[in-house]
């Protein structure tokens, strides 16, 4: 391992992840338990609150490329601070919401806050990386970071709530915009961007443009569609409808999930180290082929095989998450000028904020009509599609772009 690599990486960007950590800590603290403060607390019907979870994807995937331009524009720290100040608004809106008509704002507030976020933190971390050859692990262990502060915040969240008393659930939700405000006073200052007077201004179609970029817009959303939105939308409903397995056990595949990115990025982050980017990305939809296609087995097992394996795919699912998270997102920025970073993010961006508002849809409808086989075939196959997606776009990037040293031989 190089110098680079293993140096200390930068006390700004340690700064940004543990902002990140205190963030991501208020998120597990409500996670859970949305659906179960505006049904059985607010007591609003569950159709009405089906309609009402949906509006934080609509109003994100419509913010999105608004957030990339206003990175480009006022900055990537600018525009994450106004990004969590929408998010802290709309969680205490929603702590108080007592009705759908009070809860739709709040939760549309919150849409418009979160998705931005995402591309703002990313272009703000890539920014601070001063050694390219410290992203991977900048990014990896942002990932790292992110994951064990928001198991933790579920757990402690779990100790508070109590459905029997409202009062618990606007604490954790209060707790939760509170964490938002403390990473935006924590945010650490960005690098500046030098424009010239010649530069024309950026524009989307500048981003659309790049072919490469094109090819890895793709590959986020068939990565989201087979991947995050999948798994949080059709995972329950597949587990419980078809699988017959516990709520319980549902929320463990969870940890299991949890434990194994947490305990797997340091050792992931070694492996990859001189490997392309485009293997990492095409290892990672692979390892979530096997993941759902160890679930289709789920239905013919026992009561204690069916355990086991559920669990089984929680583990698999994250060992393909930390192949996934050094290389996705380094990737995007790899392939960004400074003047249009926050586009490129915000377009990747963008292609998770769709694959949010088409997977609960799509998962719902199929199992909910007895097409749960055919919905996990769909899944391995759109994964060892981004597989192969993946590996062809490999003859397109530079060396840089791949995350290599000019100089270093591929093995990837």
């Amino acid at each position: 391992m190089s110098p680079s690599t293993s140096a200390p990486l930068p006390p700004a960007v340690r700064r940004l992840i543990a902002s990140v950590g205190i963030s991501r800590f208020g998120v597990g603290l409500t996670l859970p338990f949305t659906l179960i403060l505006l049904h059985e607390v607010r007591h609003i019907s569950l159709p009405t609150v089906g309609f009402l979870l949906a509006v934080p994807g609509v109003i994100g995937l419509l913010a999105v490329p608004v957030g990339g331009a206003l990175i480009d524009t006022i900055g990537a720290r600018s525009t994450l601070r106004l990004a969590l100040g929408l998010q802290a608004g709309g969680l205490v809106g929603l702590a108080f919401a007592p009705s759908p008509l009070t809860a739709l704002p709040a939760l549309a507030l919150l849409g418009a806050g979160l998705s931005p976020s995402f591309s703002a933190s990313s272009s703000l971390l890539n920014g601070l990386i001063e050694d390219p050859d410290q992203t991977a692990r900048a990014f990896g262990m942002q990932f790292t970071v992110l994951n064990a502060t928001v198991g933790l915040g579920s757990v402690v969240g779990a100790l508070i709530v109590d459905v029997r008393s409202p009062g618990t659930f606007e604490v954790l939700y209060l707790g939760n915009a509170l964490t938002c405000v403390l990473q935006a006073l924590m945010l650490p200052e960005g690098r500046a961007v030098e424009q010239s007077a010649d530069d024309e201004l950026p524009s989307y179609r500048e981003v659309w443009s790049d072919p490469a970029m094109r090819r890895v817009c793709g590959i986020s959303l068939l990565l989201a569609l087979t991947g995050y939105a999948a798994l949080d939308s059709g995972l329950p409903a597949y587990a419980r409808v078809v699988g017959h397995v516990s709520p319980s056990v549902i929320a463990l595949v969870l940890t299991v999930n949890t434990v194994v990115i947490v305990g797997g990025q340091i050792p992931v982050l070694r492996l990859l180290k001189g490997h392309r980017r485009t293997s990492a990305l095409a290892a990672a939809a692979s390892l979530w082929a096997v993941s759902w296609a160890l679930l289709d087995f789920v239905p013919g097992l026992t009561s204690t095989q069916r355990v086991v394996a559920v669990l089984v795919f929680g583990g698999v699912f994250g060992i393909g998450e930390v192949f996934m998270a050094p290389s996705l997102q380094p990737l995007v920025n790899a392939l960004a000028s400074d003047r249009l970073r926050g586009r490129y993010n915000a377009a990747s961006g963008a292609c998770f904020s769709l694959a949010f508002v088409v997977s609960p849809a799509l998962s719902g409808v199929m199992i909910g009509n007895g097409l749960g086989e055919a919905w996990l075939s769909a899944l391995v196959l759109g994964s060892l599609v981004t597989a192969t997606v993946a590996v062809r776009l490999a003859r397109r990037l530079s060396a840089a772009q791949q995350g290599l040293a000019a100089t270093a031989p591929s093995r990837g």
